[in-house]
């Protein structure tokens, strides 16, 4: 995809993915990994606030 350096459409690039960013579905799977990202950080965020917790 980015060897294509914009000269592409993006329904061209997506399409051998099987993807169509028209589709609602596109936007809510998209958001889903975003989430699972941030639930991740908050995650670690939380071990590393209780490690200094028991420090203190």
């Amino acid at each position: 995809m980015l060897a294509a350096g914009g000269t592409k459409h993006h329904k061209e690039l997506l399409k051998p993915f099987g993807l169509d960013a028209s589709e609602p579905h596109f936007w809510s799977m998209g958001l889903k990994v975003i989430e699972g990202l941030i639930d991740e950080l908050e995650a670690m965020d939380d071990k590393d606030s209780g490690k200094k917790s028991a420090e203190a």
